[in-house]
């Protein structure tokens, strides 16, 4: 049986990190920086998810492939993005390697335990983990959207990727202090041969929004950001995705990339 190649899953992993704000028109706070950021001071009206994610029907299969092996990919996928994003049990789990790896089939996860290896935020890289200090506030609110594409391996032989992203918005605070929201990009990913039945290619990435940067690096966690107008700033372009109907990643310098130099520079106080 063919198995997509380490080689491929890199191409297909997208980068993740923190952000630094976009180019796009900044809200006006309303009051000081210590005034609450909910849900309803956003407007934010999405579908709310507690430990149920409602996705968009599944793309067809493009042509050369089928249906059938893009339900399985599917069903996959969107039983990680349940553990990932709306299971409580995750958000402040220390292992969530090992219930992502109960979902996969057996040679899948060991390709992603090791895609996995050295990566500086092994916890966020695998699910939305947050800081020990932070309450996740009710429900969070989640929209999703799939993407469907197919490629060549470097044998020339084609293969399809099925991807769920998920956008999640979490109303949080840290201990008694002022709600703050956090938004997630998520995207989990799968590959499959035409002769594919589950041993998978598999890969995935994340942008947060609203959080504080360096906790990321330094505490592998989602801490919100104690400055509101950054905040508030950050979150726009995540609430403009997580609108839209298709699979989009922000772009992400490479200054905001979560690698071990911006864990340095974390940690020498240069962020």
């Amino acid at each position: 049986m063919r198995r997509l190649t380490p080689l491929l899953l890199a191409v297909a992993f997208v980068v993740s990190g923190c952000t630094s704000g976009s180019s796009d028109p900044e809200p006006t706070p309303t009051t000081t920086t210590a005034a609450p950021m909910t849900f309803e001071s956003l407007k934010l009206d999405w579908p709310t998810a507690q430990g149920r994610l409602v996705v968009p029907k599944v793309p067809a299969a493009p042509a050369g492939f089928d249906d059938k092996t893009l339900g399985r990919m599917a069903t996959v996928l969107e039983k990680w993005a349940r553990l990932s994003t709306v299971d409580d049990g995750m958000w402040h789990s220390g292992d969530p390697l090992s219930d992502v790896r109960t979902i996969l089939p057996k040679a899948t996860a060991n390709t992603y335990e090791e895609q996995l290896r050295g990566v500086v935020s092994p916890h966020l890289a695998v699910a939305n983990v947050f800081g020990k200090d932070v309450t996740v506030v009710g429900t969070p609110m989640v929209t999703a959207a799939w993407r469907v594409a197919t490629d060549k391996d470097q044998a020339n032989e084609p293969f399809v990727r099925l991807e769920l992203q998920t956008r999640a918005a979490y109303e949080v605070r840290i201990g008694n202090g002022p709600s703050r929201v956090i938004g997630v990009l998520r995207v989990h990913s799968l590959s499959a041969y035409k002769d594919t039945t589950d041993d998978f290619g598999i890969g995935g990435g994340w942008q947060e929004f609203g959080a504080s940067d360096c906790a990321l690096a330094l505490d592998d966690a989602l801490v919100p950001d104690s400055d509101r107008k950054h905040a508030l700033k950050d979150l726009t372009t995540f609430i403009r995705v997580g609108k839209g109907s298709r699979v989009e990643m922000p772009e992400l310098p490479a200054e905001d990339r979560v690698d071990p130099e911006y864990l340095k520079r974390c940690r020498d106080g240069q962020v």
